[in-house]
């Protein structure tokens, strides 16, 4: 509950006294007497008040006295008010003299008291109201540390906030009644102008920035500008403030720096040259004239790394855009990272990559002649300390439009031929050729890909079920890896796993494949589903060294039951070196995982040789069992398949079934398991809980006893 309004009373007349207190109290106010000047002072010091009414005529003390005690005391807002009898015009300037706020004539109109009192003390209110928002304004004015000016539609400052007079063309003094154009210089006071015209027009305006030349350097400024109330005269007026950004400016210029050019060479990257070439290519298809891209790659650069170090490696990386730098003609220049983007020809991709652009090109010979001439710079020897290093260069050259109409075609054309330069022995030039057959393209481009695709997250994995005969249910599914391709979009492992082996990119493929696998089988195991996942090993990978470490590592570190983890091995890859391949497959068996050999019947493995090893399962080819069952040398190898394996121990797996029939056939010739289309094609994992519930017969003409879920 709010307290009530305290109003000190003071008057030696008793009467007087208890008819105002009365007064007060019935309209809601608590009132504090006193009988004389000097009761009021104590009274006001014992219970402070929110307002004084005094009697002017006291013994003691009089009013004027003590009004101008209390007000001395108080402050100036409290309103005090005289009671008086007299109405003379020069008690009434006394009154106020003393500090009075208002008064009153007696005889007093009691039933007018409570609502004078109360306007009083609304005004009073008010004045704390807006004492207290001035100091909150002042407050936030002086933590802004920007500039602040109030000006005029014309652009004359009116008044100035400065918390920092250096970031000001002149004192603060000196701008006021100034235009602006007389203070900036004219660009800057052409982007302010804007910006009143722009508040006047929609109340606000912002983001228009200038750069301002002041005895400490040059500064970046950027305006924000709000229209007030219009001034006495009609005239709009403004409030402009002025942000120091020229920290931020510079930050901007450092991250495009950064985005657009190498920090080593200082020369425009692969992003910087890629948006220059495309605006060049379309001014060149508006103006119809040509140009061309040079695709230049150090021949053996990569042995100054490995013998000499990187350190040297970059000393000569440096020398090299020196040497592209001044080798190049005036008209086809780029320089450094403050050049105009009109200069911005020549850039370093990445590594020993460097490109340069032709444009205005009159003959498609002037390409090969700058690409010759650099050439030659190039197989001068870069000093290293007390060495020289001597290096050369292969180049390729596009010509727009012959070879392409686009910035990205044409590098990927003038890169293939640069690999054409290389394969004829290095050291030369060579124009893109349209007999480079887009077969080849692709190839370097899929290396390239799969480079980067476990970086960028392209692969997952999908699990197809494998069918158990004895049960009519899935009993284990098998890791397939795809690539979705950025451009090609999806791949299948037959078109990019041969890519990675060639380029000893296989290993670190195969240990995501089994880290993932590994890490979906464990989750499965933690929701209560004992599914054994089958994973492919390349030959190179079940060659690599380290092979045990890795498994076990990644057996711990997901957590995977080792018998829950089924290790496939293609036949072909343990032709070779069977001493260290038996001793890898009984590491293997020893930590519990289950191994299959995978597409049996494509190799020559011996009997005596096949008896060695500790295979669970052996997996048929699918080449054989998609002849089933009308092909008879494919029923003969299968047959014999399922023999070999019994007599040996082994289960066998029947892959690649697509019909009834040939699940049929593989049951009454003894497959314990099989898999493929028939029952379900390769699913995301999150997928595979649902189908475990699913069951066939495969005795003709059986149909799989859950349609909805069947194949």
């Amino acid at each position: 509950m709010t307290a009530p309004i305290r109003i000190l009373v003071a008057d030696d007349e008793p009467t007087s006294r208890l008819l105002m207190r009365a007064t007060l109290e019935k309209s809601g106010f608590e009132a504090i007497l006193a009988v004389d000047g000097d009761d009021a002072l104590r009274q006001f010091r014992a219970h402070p008040c929110d307002m004084a009414m005094l009697d002017v005529e006291m013994p003691g003390r009089n009013g004027y006295q003590v009004c101008a005690e209390l007000r001395r005391e108080a402050g100036d807002e409290l309103p005090i008010v005289m009671v008086t009898g007299m109405d003379d015009i020069d008690s009434i300037e006394r009154a106020y003299e003393s500090g009075a706020t208002d008064f009153m004539a007696k005889p007093i109109n009691w039933s007018l008291i409570g609502h004078r009192v109360k306007y009083l003390h609304r005004a009073y209110q008010a004045l704390l109201a807006l004492r207290a928002a001035n100091a909150r304004h002042a407050a936030i004015l002086h933590a802004i540390p920007d500039l602040l000016f109030e000006m005029d539609s014309d652009g004359r400052y009116l008044d100035c906030h400065s918390p920092r007079p250096e970031l000001l063309p002149a004192p603060p003094a000196a701008l006021l009644g100034r235009a602006v154009a007389e203070v900036l210089p004219g660009e800057g006071a052409a982007v302010c102008m804007s910006a009143l015209r722009e508040a006047e027009e929609a109340g606000f305006s912002s983001g228009k920035q200038f750069q301002l030349q002041l005895a400490k350097g040059k500064c970046w400024f950027e305006l924000s500008v709000a229209r007030k109330a219009d001034g006495a005269e009609g005239k709009p007026r403004f409030i402009v403030l002025s942000r120091d950004i020229t920290q931020r400016k510079e930050a901007e210029f450092q991250i495009h720096s950064l985005a657009y050019f190498d920090s080593l060479t200082g020369l425009p990257n692969r992003r910087s040259f890629m948006e220059r070439l495309g605006r060049e290519v379309q001014r060149a298809r508006h103006e119809a004239s040509r140009l061309a891209v040079v695709f230049l790659d150090m021949d053996g650069f990569k042995n100054i790394n490995d013998t000499l170090g990187h350190p040297a490696g970059d000393l000569v990386l440096q020398g090299l855009a020196d040497r592209l730098r001044k080798g190049l003609r005036p008209s086809d220049v780029l320089a450094r990272q403050n050049a105009r983007d009109s200069e911005a020809q020549l850039a370093r991709l990445g590594g020993d990559e460097f490109t340069i652009l032709l444009p205005h090109m009159r003959h498609d010979e002037d390409a090969m002649v700058i690409a010759s001439r650099i050439r030659e710079d190039l197989v001068k020897p870069f000093a290293l300390g007390d060495r020289e290093v001597v290096l050369s260069a292969s180049i390729g050259i596009a010509i727009y439009p012959d070879d392409g109409d686009d910035a990205e075609t044409l590098l990927k054309h003038a890169d293939t031929a640069m690999y054409h330069a290389k394969a004829e022995g290095g050291d030369n030039c060579q124009y893109y050729i349209r007999s480079m057959t887009e077969q080849a393209v692709r190839r370097m481009d899929m290396i390239g890909s799969l480079r980067r695709a476990l970086e960028n997250d392209e692969f997952f994995l999908v699990y197809q079920p494998q069918f158990d005969v004895a049960t009519g249910g899935i009993h284990s599914v098998e890791a397939l890896i795809r690539w979705r391709h950025p451009d090609y979009g999806l791949m299948s492992p037959a078109r990019f796993i041969p890519l990675a082996e060639e380029n000893g990119l296989i290993a670190s493929i195969g240990e995501w494949v089994l880290r993932s696998a590994c890490r979906q089988a464990a989750r499965w195991q933690r929701d209560g589903l004992a599914l054994r996942t089958a994973v492919n090993l390349s030959p190179l990978q079940f060659k690599a060294p380290g092979l045990l470490t890795s498994i076990r590592a990644i057996l711990d570190e997901t957590g995977l039951a080792a018998p829950l983890l089924e290790l496939e091995i293609t036949e072909s890859g343990l032709m070779q070196n069977s001493d260290a391949n038996l001793a890898t497959l009984w590491g293997l068996r020893d930590l519990g995982i289950r191994l299959g050999l995978d597409d049996f019947g494509t190799g020559y493995s011996s009997m005596s040789y096949l008896k060695q090893l500790p295979f669970t399962h052996i997996k048929v080819d699918q080449a054989f069992v998609q002849g089933l069952p009308d092909e008879a040398d494919s029923l003969a190898i299968v047959k014999a398949i399922v023999s070999l394996a019994r007599n040996l121990g082994f289960t066998v797996t029947g892959e690649g079934v697509e019909t009834l029939d040939q699940a049929s056939l593989l049951k009454s010739l003894g497959c314990e398991a099989m898999q493929g289309y028939f029952f379900s094609e390769p699913v995301a994992a999150e997928d595979i809980p649902a189908m475990l519930d699913n069951h066939w017969v495969v005795d003709k003409p059986a149909q799989p006893l859950d349609q909805e879920e069947g194949c």
